[in-house]
């Protein structure tokens, strides 16, 4: 029987945030044994109206997620770990759809699938596939590997590192990348839901120097083809963006 320990970084977030997230973990089917919540927000997190068990621990401001995450993991008791971003939540049976198609598979780290939450409105977003939960896609794109819809064994958790501290972005990718270099077996739960508030936060708008930053680590798998075309792809991503900023920006003055 495997113990599942929960953990959620926050970093500044609206109060009502952080309770959706945890209040989404303790309405779960299955129910986690602990939840850790890890802030590294300038300002202290609100947890007054949440259960005292609920384990808060306080990190230097802006020290980042993944950082957020490992600590979170040092602390954690359980066999197994489940991370859930603070503005984000689960359907209420993600932790029993993840731990069933987890023992199915024989496997000791599973991914789930991530919808998607605009205004009033979610939809289905992305779910990993075994076609897509490959080293080939991972060095290109996100196939729906995340910080929020995965289940994980500890010590495989430790065995690939956690979370690569030095990525603020794709550090969800490189986790996933670890894994399977470490030819692990991945089982995927398509019915185990995690909802992604959709929004431009700050790692969104630094989103360009960390998946350079993560093209540059993985430089070898890439070679220098691949690696100058994800450069060069990057770039025009940036440009287009800066683009699209400018233009609205124009458009309400």
């Amino acid at each position: 029987m495997i113990s599942i320990s929960v953990i959620i970084p926050t970093c500044d977030r609206p109060p009502a945030f952080l309770r959706t997230a945890v209040d989404s973990v303790l309405k779960q089917n299955l129910q986690a044994n602990e939840i850790i919540v890890v802030d590294n927000g300038v300002c202290d997190a609100d947890l007054s109206s949440m259960p005292k068990w609920v384990k808060h621990y306080r990190l230097p401001p802006r020290v980042g997620p993944s950082r957020a995450r490992n600590f979170g993991a040092a602390m954690a008791r359980g066999t197994h770990l489940a991370f859930l971003d603070d503005d984000d939540w689960w359907d209420i049976d993600f932790l029993s759809e993840a731990s069933v198609a987890l023992h199915a598979a024989g496997a000791s780290c599973v991914y789930g699938r991530k919808d998607i939450h605009s205004g009033t409105e979610t939809k289905k977003y992305k779910c990993p596939t075994p076609e897509t939960l490959s080293v080939a896609t991972l060095l290109k794109r996100n196939p729906g590997t995340g910080g929020q819809n995965i289940l994980i064994e500890k010590a495989l958790f430790w065995k690939v590192a956690g979370f690569d501290e030095t990525l603020r972005t794709s550090e969800d990718k490189a986790l996933a990348l670890e894994l399977l270099l470490y030819n692990e077996v991945i089982a995927i739960a398509p019915k185990a839901a995690a909802v992604v508030r959709s929004h431009d936060g700050d790692r969104a708008r630094h989103a360009i120097l960390y998946k350079l930053r993560f093209a540059w680590k993985y430089r070898r798998l890439l070679g220098v083809t691949g690696l100058l075309q994800e450069v060069f792809r990057v770039s025009i991503r940036q440009a287009r963006h800066r683009s699209s900023r400018l233009l609205w920006r124009r458009s309400i003055n």
